[in-house]
């Protein structure tokens, strides 16, 4: 074995096939590269072909939280849904009422979340939570059945906006 290693036709050999192996490795990772899909660019809506075998499911409307906490207002406009290739979200700010003080982040949420549950919206808890008592009010995620609504606040920030985030309970048929 060691006259093999030694002799040169056998290094010249081995050289060659792993350049041959290489090359053919590196030729087919590009001919599948080639043949993916592009990716849409970020905030691009997918066209209807990438997404053939999915049907997206469009963005709650704000008026499924029915009337908002005495003392503030609901704000969500066309500009405020994302979308994925599946399901679509609703961002919706929550804002005092015209002539009233507008709350901090935290309390603005805090009034929503206690508004929904006493209308009968479901709590989910974060994964490892016993008890709601376990958590913050704001880091759960109520539901009605249908539609999810989670806290998308940066509550650490100053003036911060609260801010909900509206999307579909039910997952998009395939």
């Amino acid at each position: 074995m060691m006259e093999l290693l030694r002799s040169r036709r056998f290094k010249i050999a081995l050289a060659s096939a792993v350049v041959v192996g290489l090359v053919v490795s590196g030729a087919l990772g590009l001919f599948q590269a080639l043949r993916a899909p592009v990716p849409p660019a970020p905030g691009e809506v997918p066209d209807s072909g990438a997404a053939q075998n999915q049907e997206r499911l469009e963005a709650p409307d704000v008026d499924v939280l029915g009337d908002p906490p005495e003392g503030l207002s609901y704000v969500s406009e066309d500009g405020d849904v994302r979308c994925s290739t599946a399901e679509c979200v609703r961002l919706v700010r929550v804002v005092a009422a015209e002539g009233e003080e507008a709350p901090g982040s935290e309390e603005a949420i805090t009034s929503v979340y206690d508004h929904l549950l006493d209308a009968n919206w479901g709590q989910l808890l974060p994964e490892g939570a016993q008890s709601p008592d376990d958590v913050p009010l704001g880091e759960t995620i109520l539901t009605d059945g249908d539609v999810l609504v989670a806290d998308s606040s940066e509550h650490d920030a100053e003036d911060a906006t609260a801010l909900l985030m509206l999307g579909n309970a039910n997952p998009p048929s395939s």
